[in-house]
């Protein structure tokens, strides 16, 4: 798969740098600066004199030369029309933070305590990124844009707010604090985004194939293929029963 290289020693002194300089303000309620975009930011760009640059109608995070570094936290939503002022004249790149791995603690807000943290069994991977790529499909495969899928271990924090007995259902995030750095991949051309087709998948095959040897969902398999279709990496290949066939073109 399409890595770049990483700098863990690095990212461990920021999210530190990051920690210590917010500790003082931490107030369960007041604070409302998001460590996650901090850190990644920082990471991509130490010289913060290349922050929150003015382009275009728009605040870009990072611009330095021709470049410009985009930290989506929150994913690719609403971010077209960035998208269409940027690529015109600027190299761009999306960073799009997925947790790997994660811990959640509760925040009671009456009495202000903190549960002790515990894993999540959720995880989050590249075709997570994949999915988010169809909000933006009119721009994926633009020679000038790139997308960085960055694999973090994280520390969240929920409030409990919710409609539920325990109050944890519909309940709100309220912080998350990158703890580690694991691996970054880099999507730019095609032959990158082919790259996450699952090996038995080179000739006919359905979605729930796909999921299956992918180790993901079906609705998230169904959302990739359509992304792939749209690049012209997969292209429907008639039916099985009641079930769709997709297979790979050579369009690479």
């Amino acid at each position: 798969m399409s890595t770049i290289e990483i700098s863990r020693s690095r990212f461990y002194q920021i999210t530190y740098d990051v920690t210590k300089e917010s500790h003082e303000r931490f107030n369960i309620g007041t604070y409302k600066e998001k460590k996650l975009h901090l850190v990644l930011k920082r990471y991509f760009e130490q010289n913060m004199d290349y922050h929150e640059v003015p382009c275009n109608g728009f605040i870009a995070d990072i611009l330095r030369e021709n470049t410009i570094t985009e930290i989506e936290t929150s994913g690719f939503t609403g971010l077209n029309p960035k998208l269409d002022a940027y690529l015109p004249e600027y190299q761009v790149t999306l960073v799009l933070p997925l947790a790997s791995q994660k811990y959640v603690s509760w925040i009671d807000l009456e009495t202000g305590e903190i549960s002790p943290k515990r894993r999540s069994p959720k995880k989050q991977t590249v075709y997570n990124a994949l999915c988010e790529c169809i909000r933006i499909k009119k721009h994926i495969g633009a020679k000038n844009l790139r997308i960085l899928a960055v694999m973090l271990e994280m520390q969240e924090y929920r409030v409990l707010d919710g409609w539920s007995t325990d109050r944890k259902k519909g309940s709100h995030r309220y912080e998350r604090i990158p703890t580690d750095l694991l691996e970054i991949y880099e999507l730019t051309d095609k032959s990158s985004y082919a790259e996450w087709i699952p090996d038995v998948c080179q000739k006919e095959f359905t979605v729930e194939t796909f999921a299956k040897h992918a180790k993901i969902p079906a609705e998230t398999a169904r959302t990739v293929i359509k992304l792939m279709e749209h690049m012209g990496i997969l292209a429907f290949a008639g039916k099985s029963g009641r079930k769709y066939l997709y297979s790979r073109t050579d369009d690479l």
